[in-house]
């Protein structure tokens, strides 16, 4: 469905690349039409509806052969993924996340300005209040990532054939605003409800309890510049009605389909059709099966990793760091080369540092790679065998987790302790933990094999209440343990890892490879194919820039 649903539009793409907000000229364009596309009068809604969701998808974990989306981007800044450096200025090209702005600005955005009224006069409301949901987190995660974007101006080419940014302040405010329309959609009767909703089945109550908690999301998100937050916050709350379980966790499900179309997750099929093609992070494997202060390994990296080997390399052509000294600015917490478990008898866990941007050595059957949870891989059973075949595991057959309950106990968590939102932060931790293990030990059979033993859940969420208490009233060592939970939870979503530590400053994330990696990025650059084709938007000089949310010092994070 995905490749073939781009393969349809694809004229319909290109026409609206230019229209949308690109300088060129309009005239010849308006003596055309689609012929992939039915006159408006006669469009098919649920067709509209179709790619707006799937615009979504692509948004956050791209395309399952050209591209990455802003949950890899995010997870590689964070080193929940390893991250090619040696700097953050050049770690990413400006054109990295051109497929992000093009499905926002060619794909959803003109494809919901299209649908709302045809919906709205066939009183096809819940379509409608999917749209507007879905524009509300597309925007305000384009604020995230980029600061000030075209908006008001944007999907009206004649007019405003080069719109202006607008303040991501502004954009968050109307959001706010989009999603309590959503909300009045959604409770309206209406003539039929969607037959393509990917997310919730046309479930309303369940879009209700979304948009209610991206409501939340926005309340968290602008804590540190808004003076209302906490009460906003505590009305979230105090109704009731958002995502407080499994149930009604909002992510999109993708299927082992591999061609016609490929439907698999996107990352699955970047690295098991020809080879791993990804470093995991050291720093968070470490986190999960070696972390000093735990007495237990977690009980969710068997779900998150799989490894192809359990012996040490002796080759440096394989591992050029066994033969090299961990970097003098590296503490004792700092993970270099190899991690292993000596007391549980756990090794082979082949990642990279932050920021590594060695050669690529012929270690593509070592490296450590991708378990079932959340791209659809191989569980760790202590085989350690090479990957040889796609056909494994949940053969792709994963999710992109985009608001889950458990997120929104550590939001909830952060704010109780930050701004005395209502609720016990100790409490909320233990809920995140709790949900997120039942999440992805669920996903999929546990692992069997020899030897293969998983932490009980209540080991290991004592030995983490433990810490908790052990740190308390300390705010920072505190919220230090609170984010560090959240991140292990946050596996394949990279958005709300790249808020967080940018808004809290915690977890404490490992050094990078050389001492002077340069600024953090605290805002990614523009995408290449908005500023050439936009005249309206100059490039940022660095990626320094902060987000209008973002108060925080300079040299705040590294």
């Amino acid at each position: 469905m995905y490749k073939k649903i781009k393969n349809k539009v694809t004229l319909v793409i290109l026409t609206l690349v230019v229209a949308m907000n690109f300088s060129c000229e309009t005239t010849e364009l308006e003596l055309l039409e689609n012929p992939n596309r039915l006159p408006n009068d006669k469009a098919n809604i649920d067709l509209f509806l179709n790619n707006i969701q799937l615009a979504l998808v692509e948004l956050l974990e791209g395309d399952p052969v050209d591209n990455s989306g802003l949950n890899e981007q995010g997870m590689d800044v964070t080193r929940i993924l390893h991250m090619f450096g040696p700097t953050y200025a050049a770690a990413y090209t400006q054109s990295v996340m051109d497929p992000q702005w093009v499905a926002v600005y060619s794909k959803a955005l003109p494809d919901i300005r299209a649908m709302i009224p045809l919906a709205e006069e066939q009183e096809l409301f819940t379509h409608v209040g999917i749209a507007k949901v879905i524009e509300s987190y597309m925007m305000t995660s384009l604020v995230d990532y980029f600061g000030d974007v075209p908006y008001s101006q944007a999907t009206q080419p004649i007019e405003f054939p080069n719109p202006e940014p607008d303040s991501g302040a502004e954009i968050y405010a109307k959001m706010e605003i989009l999603l309590n329309e959503a909300i009045s959609d959604f409770e309206k009767e209406e003539f039929a409800l969607p037959s393509n909703d990917l997310f919730y089945g046309g479930d309303k109550e369940k879009w209700i309890k979304l948009a209610n908690t991206l409501k939340l999301r926005i309340y968290v998100q602008t804590r540190l510049v808004d003076a209302d937050a906490q009460s906003k916050i505590n009305a979230i709350i105090m109704d009731g009605n958002y995502i407080t379980s499994e149930a009604d966790d909002f992510q999109f499900r993708f299927s082992s389909t591999d061609n016609n179309p490929d439907s698999r997750h996107p990352i699955f099929g970047q690295n098991f059709d020809n080879g791993t093609t990804e470093y995991m992070s050291t720093s968070f494997m470490k986190w999960m099966v070696a972390d000093d202060d735990k007495a237990f390994e977690d009980p969710r990296w068997r779900y998150y990793f799989y490894r192809q080997t359990d012996v040490a390399t002796l080759d440096p052509n394989e591992q050029s760091c066994i033969t090299q000294s961990a970097p003098p600015h590296f503490t004792s917490e700092d993970i270099f080369c190899n991690i292993e478990n000596s007391k549980l008898g756990l090794s082979g866990f082949w990642g990279r540092i932050h920021a590594d941007n060695d050669g690529i050595p012929p270690d593509r059957a070592l490296r450590t790679t991708f378990g079932p949870y959340p791209v659809g891989g191989q569980a760790d059973d202590n085989s350690t065998a090479s990957i040889t075949s796609r056909n494994i595991g949940l053969r792709g057959a994963g999710i992109s987790p985009i608001m889950l309950s458990s997120f929104v106990d550590f939001m909830l968590a952060e704010t109780a302790l930050k701004i005395n939102t209502e609720g016990d932060p100790r409490a909320y931790l233990e809920a995140g933990i709790r949900k997120s293990i039942a999440k992805v030990q669920g996903f999929t059979p546990a692992p069997q094999g020899t030897g293969v033993n998983i932490t009980p859940t209540d080991d290991y969420v004592n030995d983490v209440l433990s810490l908790y208490d052990a740190a308390f009233p300390d705010e920072d060592q505190v919220m230090e343990i609170i984010a560090r939970e959240y991140f292990i939870a946050l596996f394949g979503n990279g958005v709300e890892a790249y808020n967080t530590y940018r808004r809290t400053g915690q977890p404490r994330l490992q050094q990078a490879e050389i001492p002077e990696p340069g600024d953090f990025i605290r805002s990614f650059f523009y995408p290449n194919v908005g500023v050439i084709s936009n005249t309206s938007i100059d490039q940022k000089t660095n990626q320094s820039v902060k987000v209008f949310w973002d108060n925080n010092p300079d040299g705040f994070i590294n």
